[in-house]
C-alpha cells in the first residue's frame, strides 16, 4: 500500500475504528439475543421481548463506542501506540504530525528517515482491538439463545399469543372444562445482608435463604375468583392480579412450613397440592486457631514472640474478628487480671466468607514476667442483620514459666529429698513409657535419656509411696539393720554417739526427776551374757514397730504389696539404664498386682432387710380384725385423646380396605377431613414426610381417585395415620380381656383341682 503522505493517519484511524466496530457489533447482537432469551421467562408477549432486546443491543453498542471515542480519534494516541510497539520508529512517530519549518534541521532529517520506516511498516502494524473475546461472546449468547427459546411453549387465549416458560408435568384438576393451573414461576429475593442477588425457580417445593422474599407468578386457564394461599397455620394471603391476567403475591418467610393454592371457578373450589418450603437458617461462623496447641509453655530463655493463625468461616460473611487476651500475673490470693481486645494485623479489615487471619503476641510487650500467664480466644461476628451471630474458640493457655525456684534450691545444696505433691500412677508411667518407646527415632539419644531416667525417678516416688503403707520410711531402715552393720565392722567408736541422730537432749535432760526409776520385773528370770553388747537403740525402739508387722494388711495382701514392690525396683533399674522396652513387663505385673491388691482390700457390708415391729402377744391367734382395715384406692386410667380424628379415621380406612369399598358418606368424608387437619399440624412440624398424604386425602375428599389406585391410595394415607400417632408405652388396659370359650375352661377346672 503506498500513502499519499506518510505524516497522515487518517488510514490508520480508519482501519481501527472499522475494527472496533466490528467488535462493538458483535457484542450488540450477542446482548440482544440474550436479552430475548431471558425475557422469555417472564414477558409473555413477543412484541414486548423483541423491544427489549433491540434496546440492549442499542444501548451496548451506544455505551462501547463511547467508550472508544470512535468519531473523534486524534493522531496523538496512534503516535505514542506506534513509539511503545515499534522499535524501527525509534521513537520519532510524533514528527510526522508536525510541519517541517517548525523543525531544526536534525529533526527535519530524523523525520525523513521515520517516514521511510513508517510507509515499510505500515501493512504490519496490529492495531488493538477484542474481535476474538466478542466471538466467543457472541457465540455463548447464540447457544443461550436457543436453549431459552427452546424451552417456553405458546398457548392462545382470546386476542393474545402467550409464551409460557413451563407448564406444569400434569393439570392438577383432573377436569379440563374447569379452571387449571397453567404457569407458575417463584422468584425468591435473599435478604441485601447475604449478598446473593434474586433467582427464579419453578420447582414449587422450595428450600430458601432465612427471611427472604418470595413472589409467586402464577396464570390460571380460564377466569378465576378467590384466588388464594394458604400457609401452614390456616392463613391465607389472597393473590393480586395482573395487567396480563396472571396472579402475582409476595411473602417474607421465616419458618418452615408448607402451603397450597386455592381459587374458585363457576364448577367451584379447587386446590392444589401441598408443596413443602424449607428455610435455611443463618449458621453462626466457625473459628479455629490453626497453628497453636491449647497449652504452651515457655522459658525466659526462648523465643517470647507467638504467631497466631485463625481460620474464619461463615456462610455469608464475617465483618469482625479479634482477639481477647487476659494476662494472669501473680498467684494465690493476690492475683491480678488485665484483659485487652487485640486486632489482627493480616488482613486489617476483616471481610469475607473465607479467611485466614493472623497476630504475633510479643509477651514482653503484654507485661508477662516469669510464673505468669496468658489466656486469651478468638471471637467473630458475621453479617447477619439486625443482630449478628457471634462464635469463638476455646480458650488457649500461654505460661511464662519462672524457673528462679529451681535454680535456688539447686544452688542451696540441701540434702533432703521432698516427696512432690503430686506423683504418677502406675497407669501413667507405662502410658509414658510406652509414649517414649514410639517416638524413639524421633527423639535424640539425650532427650530419649534424659526422659527415661525420669520415668525412673516417677518409678521411685511410687514406690516409696506404697512404701509407707508396710511401714516403710525411707529406702533403708534404722532398727537392726544398721546395728547389725555396726557389730559387723567391729568398730566401737566410743567418742561419737550413736544415738545422737535419732534422740533428743532436751527430753531426757530432767528425766531422772519426773519418775523413780523401777525394776524391769518381766525380764528379772533371764541371764544376761557378759560379752553380749548392749544395743545403744533398744531403749528408742519398740520390737511391735516391725515393718513386717506394723500395717492393718491380712497376709495375702502383704504379700502381694511386697511382691508389687520387688517389681517396682526391677522397673526402675531398667528405666535408669535407659532401657525402657525391658521395664515394661515389670510395669505391666506391677499393674495387674495393685489392682488385685485394691479388689481384695475392699470392704463389703452386710444389706439390711426390712424390720418389722414387734408383735403384741395378747391378740395374737385371736382372729380379731376389729382394728384391721383394707386399704383400697380407686382410680382409673386416663385414654390419650390426642389425634381422636386420626385414631377414628384409621378405623375408617381399615374397614374400606376390607370391604374392598370406597364410597363415602357424608360423615365419613367429614371425619376424613378432620384426619387431615390433624395430620397438617404434625406436617407443621416434618413437611417432606406428610404432605403427599395430605394431597390423597384432598384427591379422595374431591372423588377424582381413579379405581385402580385406590387400593394404594389408602394403603398409604393409613400409613401416615400410624406413623403420625405418638408412640406410647404398654399399660394396663381397663377393657377387659377377650378370652376363648376352652381357656375359660381351662382355669374354671384348674381353680376346682386346687380346692379338693
Amino acid at each position: 500500500m503506498k500513502l499519499s503522505s506518510p505524516a497522515d493517519f487518517s488510514l490508520l484511524k480508519n482501519r481501527y475504528r472499522s475494527l472496533r466496530l466490528v467488535e462493538i457489533s458483535m457484542l450488540a447482537i450477542g446482548t440482544g439475543l440474550l436479552t430475548y432469551g431471558l425475557a422469555s421467562l417472564w414477558v409473555p408477549v413477543s412484541l414486548s421481548k423483541i423491544s427489549i432486546s433491540i434496546l440492549s443491543g442499542i444501548v451496548v453498542f451506544a455505551v462501547r463506542t463511547v467508550h472508544y471515542k470512535l468519531f473523534k480519534l486524534k493522531d496523538e494516541p496512534f503516535a505514542r501506540y506506534l513509539n511503545a510497539n515499534y522499535p524501527t520508529l525509534r521513537d520519532s512517530a510524533d514528527l510526522l504530525l508536525r510541519n517541517g519549518t517548525e523543525l531544526t534541521a536534525l529533526q527535519q532529517l530524523q523525520k525523513i528517515e521515520t517516514e521511510r520506516a513508517f510507509i515499510q511498516l505500515y501493512p504490519s502494524i496490529a492495531l488493538p482491538h477484542h474481535i476474538k473475546q466478542a466471538t466467543l461472546i457472541l457465540v455463548g449468547c447464540v447457544t443461550a439463545f436457543f436453549f431459552l427459546t427452546t424451552l417456553p411453549i405458546s398457548i392462545t387465549k382470546p386476542g393474545k399469543q402467550l409464551s409460557l416458560q413451563r407448564i406444569l408435568p400434569a393439570p392438577l384438576i383432573g377436569d379440563t372444562s374447569a379452571t387449571t393451573l397453567q404457569y407458575l414461576s417463584i422468584q425468591i429475593a435473599p435478604l441485601s445482608y447475604m449478598l446473593r442477588k434474586a433467582y427464579t425457580v419453578t420447582n414449587p417445593h422450595l428450600t430458601i435463604p432465612e427471611g427472604s422474599s418470595v413472589t409467586w407468578n402464577i396464570l390460571l386457564s380460564g377466569q378465576a375468583n378467590d384466588v388464594r394461599l394458604f400457609f401452614a397455620g390456616r392463613d391465607s394471603v389472597n393473590f393480586l392480579p395482573n395487567v396480563d391476567g396472571s396472579y402475582s403475591l409476595q411473602q417474607s418467610i421465616t419458618a418452615s412450613g408448607f402451603y397450597q393454592l386455592h381459587w374458585s371457578d363457576p364448577r367451584g373450589r379447587h386446590r392444589s397440592d401441598y408443596y413443602e418450603i424449607k428455610v435455611t437458617e443463618d449458621q453462626p461462623p466457625t473459628v479455629t486457631i490453626t497453628n497453636l496447641p491449647q497449652f504452651t509453655t515457655l522459658r525466659l530463655s526462648d523465643k517470647l514472640t507467638v504467631d497466631l493463625t485463625s481460620s474464619l468461616r461463615d456462610d455469608y460473611g464475617v465483618i469482625d474478628a479479634n482477639v481477647i487476651a487476659t494476662v494472669s500475673k501473680g498467684s494465690g490470693e493476690s492475683v491480678k487480671f488485665r484483659e485487652e481486645k487485640l486486632p489482627f494485623t493480616t488482613p486489617t479489615k476483616i471481610s469475607g466468607t473465607n479467611l485466614r487471619a493472623s497476630l504475633s503476641f510479643n509477651l514482653l510487650k503484654l507485661g508477662l514476667e516469669p510464673g505468669d500467664e496468658l489466656y486469651f480466644y478468638v471471637q467473630a461476628l458475621d453479617n447477619k442483620y439486625p443482630t449478628p451471630n457471634y462464635s469463638r474458640t476455646e480458650t488457649f493457655f500461654i505460661s511464662l514459666q519462672d524457673t528462679t525456684t529451681e535454680i535456688i534450691t539447686a544452688d542451696a545444696g540441701l540434702g533432703v529429698d521432698l516427696m512432690p505433691e503430686y506423683f504418677r500412677s502406675q497407669r501413667q508411667i507405662i502410658i509414658d513409657t510406652e509414649k517414649l518407646l514410639r517416638e524413639k527415632r524421633k527423639l535424640t539419644k539425650q532427650t530419649f535419656n534424659s526422659t527415661s531416667n525420669e520415668l525412673g525417678y516417677d518409678q521411685k516416688v511410687l514406690r516409696l509411696r506404697y512404701g509407707q503403707f508396710l511401714g516403710e520410711e525411707a529406702d533403708s531402715g534404722i532398727g537392726q539393720q544398721a546395728t547389725e552393720h555396726t557389730d559387723e565392722s567391729g568398730e566401737d567408736d566410743k567418742d561419737k554417739d550413736p544415738t545422737k541422730e535419732f534422740a533428743h537432749k532436751h527430753d531426757t535432760e530432767n528425766e531422772h526427776n519426773l519418775v523413780d526409776k523401777q525394776k524391769d520385773h518381766d525380764h528379772e528370770g533371764e541371764v544376761k551374757n557378759p560379752d553380749e553388747k548392749e544395743d545403744p537403740l533398744k531403749e528408742f525402739m519398740h520390737v511391735h514397730d516391725n515393718t513386717d508387722e506394723a500395717t492393718f494388711f491380712i497376709q495375702s495382701v502383704k504379700a502381694k504389696l511386697k511382691a508389687a514392690l520387688t517389681l517396682m525396683w526391677d522397673a526402675e533399674l531398667y528405666l535408669r539404664l535407659y532401657e525402657p522396652a525391658k521395664s515394661l513387663p515389670y510395669q505391666y505385673k506391677i499393674l495387674t498386682l495393685l489392682k488385685e491388691i485394691s479388689n481384695d482390700s475392699r470392704i463389703y457390708v452386710h444389706r439390711t432387710g426390712f424390720d418389722p415391729p414387734p408383735l403384741k402377744e395378747d391378740k395374737r391367734l385371736t382372729g380379731d380384725l376389729m382394728d384391721v382395715k383394707n386399704s383400697i384406692q380407686q382410680y382409673s386410667l386416663p385414654m390419650d385423646d390426642s389425634f381422636a380424628a386420626i385414631r377414628e379415621a384409621l378405623n375408617l380406612t381399615e374397614r374400606m380396605l376390607d370391604q374392598d369399598s370406597y364410597f363415602l358418606s357424608a360423615l365419613d368424608q367429614q371425619l376424613l377431613r378432620r384426619a387431615g387437619q390433624e395430620l397438617a399440624t404434625v406436617a407443621m412440624e416434618q413437611p417432606g414426610q406428610y404432605l403427599k398424604a395430605l394431597s390423597l386425602i384432598q384427591t379422595i375428599l374431591e372423588g377424582k381417585v381413579k379405581p385402580e389406585n385406590s387400593i394404594a391410595t389408602m394403603t398409604e394415607i393409613r400409613k401416615a395415620f400410624w406413623t403420625a400417632l405418638p408412640h406410647t408405652a404398654p399399660a394396663p388396659s381397663r377393657l377387659p380381656a377377650t378370652t376363648h370359650a376352652l381357656d375359660q375352661t381351662f382355669l374354671n377346672n384348674l381353680e376346682i383341682q386346687q380346692h379338693e
